[in-house]
């Protein structure tokens, strides 16, 4: 009874440590992708994000960072799939929103893009590129004064960042 209890025991230390593996190598995976996208080494960063999306099917980030991909070099539609597919893996990331509203802006839908940026302040009101993006939406709605009120916030937000570091 020992060596069974033993060996449960032993099988299940080693499926964590394997899941805890593939946790962190899908991390690591995610966080080149995003500082190549930084680097705007795009087309090494869509082939990497292909092929991890190929073993991480349902990975929000994944998904976030393709569309930030395909926005930076044009094509806008697919970045749109991209966001939507993001955010249905994963409601609660505010960073999707907001691109997702920068790229409904540049093709014309300030409404739409003023949803998704509200959602995104909604997430998180802290947030002060939320409140920059907005307010730059509502610019070229031709709302200044309430631009200006988001322009408000978004500094107020970024100095007191700030002053905590």
């Amino acid at each position: 009874m020992k060596k069974i209890l033993f060996t449960l025991g032993l099988i299940l230390a080693l499926s964590c440590n394997v899941l805890y593996a593939a946790e962190v190598g899908k991390d690591k995976v995610i966080s080149e992708i995003g500082s190549l996208v930084n680097a705007q080494k795009y087309q090494i960063a869509l082939t990497k994000c292909n092929a991890a999306l190929q073993k991480y099917p349902q990975e929000a980030f994944l998904y976030y960072w393709r569309g930030s991909i395909e926005n930076s070099t044009g094509n806008k539609q697919a970045a749109l799939a991209d966001l939507n597919k993001s955010i249905t893996f994963d409601e609660k990331n505010s960073k999707a929103y907001i691109l997702r509203g920068i790229v409904k802006s540049e093709l014309g839908d300030n409404e739409g893009a003023m949803v998704d940026i509200n959602k995104a302040i909604e997430i998180d009101p802290n947030d002060s590129a939320a409140y920059s993006m907005r307010a730059c939406i509502k610019l070229d709605m031709g709302e200044f004064d309430s631009a200006n009120e988001d322009l408000d916030m978004a500094n107020k937000l970024m100095n007191s960042k700030q002053e905590e570091k």
